[in-house]
């Protein structure tokens, strides 16, 4: 039983685990009820949220004194005794890791994971410190190849945990093994560089990995975990919303972890496993205004203020990665001047709520909710319908449910205007213009005027050249960044309640807040644009660039040194993502906590009092009037 269902099993099995009378739910493994009753087993190739399989046999446990068996695959019966920790059980461990010693480089002192190896940890708990075997391991060349991950395979003891978690949690099968016994080596694709493969970058493998065969190259050497202050936080790159688990070491991140048992399993993406973490752009720490270099942050807010109040257009942009408190103190502080607000995302958000409230009662589906709780209800899927498979580069954990949906038997149909991303994973792969793309036609008509066109409708034909979503339990309709005109979204939304689906949305915006703040049309030839880029960049600046060039004036608030704050006549510091704390929303309409996991290095400590003393100094000029 997978780790995902034990709280689903029932309890009333009884038996003994060393002694001590345990009671464990039906269908549970010896491993997972020792646990529950607080008995350690030792184990090695076991790892959640993996399937067990019983490779290391570090496990082994004695039932009823007659046989051994692997506790992880080892379903509990009514009635058995079961000793975990005999002088026979200690002597067959203590051989297998001599074993594995004598195959692999396990001195520990060169070894990147000396600290926080599990298979350092289980040679202490034996009691080795010599192995008796002669050493026969080969000299494999270390893999570099890749940016990020480095593949030291004399480490590897075939334990077969990156191998399951790039087939059962990333949806990938890039690593597999390759020839059998001593042979035996775990190899990316058909054994090319790992650089060269299909390897998407994510690192599960690295985080999965029990020994220092796979690691990631930027946290390499940098400090223990028992050493680190670890902080929950999530990640603001997409509208998913993972949450991380960061490592910092005097007052430095090291580490940008997964949550294991989270329903990502660990999974994050390049971007926010890395990407986050070597982050290079040089800091804006102070406050600056064109002709008269860095000034004191108050002067630099009077600046603004003067500015601000006396223009008669201002246009306001704020970034989407913000934390939802900040945008609306900017909101209600760019308000206080009459200024146009426009937040990236915020017009695709509203149209979606609107549309899915009107649909869903003309349909009686889901309570009045065609929203999908999350990419995680993908794993139940019958069939998905992916439009726009852009999704793998902008949301490519999204991506890995979509991916494992399909390898467990879902129907998977790709409409794109370019190549399908999804490759040979999909059943039925259209190009954006042909038939299947404009499926949703006839919806329109149904949503636009009223529940009765229903009768007038080619529903049937509609609902029948896409089978796999009326057929299906459970299916789903997955719109990626660049479904953004309003006909296509009524038209997805009416496709969903027609078919009994739910929609999984994922815009390239990050912050969904449900109450969030509306987006303005903005000035043509604004006075003064104030502009919120956070720690946007390269693409996301794209648009207050545009805003920019129209102004006259321009106000940049930013983490990071960009075109945008040299073009700036004032520009304010910005908290950076790991200085953040508040909450987003993330694309299911879920809150999730953004906590602050080192102080502020700049010359601000709150992005919220920033925007609000704004707002205060506006009213009191205009109660004074």
């Amino acid at each position: 039983m997978s780790k995902a269902t034990q709280s689903e099993a029932e309890p009333g099995v009884a038996l003994e685990i060393n002694g001590q009378e345990v009671q464990a739910r039906e269908g549970q493994t010896i491993l997972e009820a020792a646990r529950d009753a607080g008995i350690e087993i030792p184990t090695l190739c076991e790892h959640e949220p993996l399937t067990n399989v019983g490779g290391c046999r570090m496990c082994l446990v004695e039932i009823d004194g007659k046989r051994t068996e692997t506790a992880c695959t080892t379903t509990v019966q009514d009635g058995m005794e079961i000793e975990v920790d005999t002088d026979d059980l200690w002597d067959h461990r203590r051989t297998i890791l001599e074993l594995m010693f004598s195959e692999q480089n396990h001195y520990c002192m060169y070894c990147e994971m000396e600290g926080d190896c599990e298979l350092e940890d289980l040679f202490n708990e034996a009691g080795l410190d010599a192995c008796d075997y002669p050493l026969e391991y080969n000299d494999v060349e270390v893999d570099t190849s890749h940016e990020h991950i480095t593949l030291d395979l004399d480490r590897c003891v075939l334990c077969g945990r990156c191998v399951r978690t790039c087939d059962e949690i990333v949806g990938n099968d890039t690593l597999t093994f390759k020839d059998r016994g001593l042979e035996t080596e775990i190899v990316a694709d058909d054994g090319v560089a790992l650089g060269d493969s299909s390897c998407i970058s994510c690192g599960a493998c690295a985080q999965a990995c029990p020994t220092g065969a796979i690691y990631t190259s930027q946290s390499a050497y940098r400090g223990r975990e028992e050493d680190c202050d670890v902080v929950t936080t999530t990640c603001t790159e997409c509208s998913l919303g993972c949450e991380l688990e960061v490592y910092t070491n005097s007052g430095r991140i090291v580490k940008i972890e997964g949550v294991e048992d989270g329903p990502d399993g660990g999974q994050l993406c390049e971007m926010g496993r890395f990407g986050l973490f070597g982050d290079r752009r040089e800091r804006v720490d102070t406050t600056s205004i064109r002709g008269e270099g860095t000034v004191e942050v108050k002067d630099a807010l009077d600046r603004t203020r003067e500015l601000l109040a006396g223009a008669e257009t201002v246009d306001a942009v704020a970034s989407d990665r913000l934390p939802t408190e900040v945008v609306e103190a900017f909101a209600d502080s760019m308000d206080a001047y009459d200024a146009a607000v426009e937040i990236p995302g915020a017009q695709r958000a509203a149209d979606e709520r609107r549309i899915a409230e009107r649909v869903a009662p003309m349909f009686n589906k889901h309570a009045g909710n065609l929203r999908a709780r999350g990419p995680e209800a993908l794993l139940e899927a019958e069939a998905v319908a992916v439009f726009d498979t852009s999704i793998v580069d902008t949301h490519p954990v999204a991506a890995s449910y979509v991916r494992r949906a399909a390898k467990d038997g879902a129907t998977l149909i790709s409409v794109d205007s370019d190549e399908d991303r999804f490759g040979a994973k999909s059943d039925a792969s259209v190009e954006s213009g042909t038939g299947l793309s404009r499926l949703t036609e006839d919806a329109f008509e149904v949503v636009d005027e009223d529940a009765s066109a229903l009768a007038d409708s080619d529903t049937e034909t509609l609902i029948n050249a896409v089978p796999a979503l009326e057929d299906g339990t459970e299916s789903f309709i997955v719109l990626g960044p660049e479904v953004e005109e309003e006909d296509t979204l009524i038209n997805a939304y009416a496709l969903a309640g027609m078919t009994d689906s739910r929609v999984l949305s994922l815009p390239d915006r990050v912050n969904a807040f449900e109450n969030g703040v509306g987006t303005d049309d903005l000035h043509e030839d604004p006075d003064v644009a104030y502009l919120f880029a956070g720690d946007d960049r390269d693409d996301d600046l794209d648009r207050m660039l545009e805003v920019a060039r129209k102004a006259d004036t321009v106000i940049v608030q930013a983490t990071r040194e960009s075109i945008l704050t040299k073009a700036a006549d004032v520009v304010l510091p910005a908290l950076d993502w790991f200085e953040r704390s508040g909450t987003i929303t993330d694309a299911s309409g879920t809150d999730r906590e953004l906590s602050r996991v080192l102080k502020p290095r700049v010359a601000v400590d709150s992005d919220r009092e920033v925007v609000a003393a704004l707002a205060d100094t506006a009213e009191r000029a205009e109660v004074e009037q």
